[in-house]
């Protein structure tokens, strides 16, 4: 089944919404730069017109994906204008902030194991099993640090 550029905007506005924990609008701004990738960028009243929605609400939702690095501004030399475009480095922040999640979820499971070894009779079969998933994130987590270097090269 081949999805239509609607279908895949739509699927893609639930997901990263879902996934970063953005409101509707900023998810749909995001990923309508994520589709099509314009390299000088969209200018404020060109989203405007596109999304249909209060200058206020438009800017709140530039301002919080501009701070949290999802989407870039630039002002050409020649204009007064800024320029809206995804922000380039948004796969390295995105790997960067994985590679955070599983160092930190690794952490946590070492801590837990610690703490059980103060229980009289823990689960060893649980605490093998957590021995096991701190393997797995070793490995995912060598993978995603070996592509955030690949990507800042």
């Amino acid at each position: 089944m081949v999805a239509t550029k609607k279908e895949l905007y739509q699927d893609m506005v639930a997901f990263y919404g879902n996934l970063y924990g953005l409101p509707p609008l900023n998810a749909k701004i995001y990923v309508y730069m994520m589709i099509d990738l314009k390299t000088d960028g969209y200018t404020f009243d060109e989203l405007l017109e596109k999304f249909n929605v209060s200058k206020s609400s438009l800017s709140n939702s530039l301002q919080m994906l501009v701070q949290n690095k999802y989407v870039e501004y630039i002002t050409p030399i020649d204009s007064r204008k800024r320029y809206y475009r995804i922000n380039p480095k948004f796969m390295g922040i995105r790997f960067g902030n994985i590679l955070d999640k599983l160092v930190r979820e690794k952490e946590l499971m070492q801590r837990m194991v610690q703490c059980n070894k103060q229980v009289k009779a823990p689960n060893e079969q649980v605490i093998k099993g957590i021995h096991q998933y701190i393997g797995i994130l070793d490995k995912h987590i060598k993978t995603v640090e070996n592509t955030v270097k690949s990507l800042h090269q």
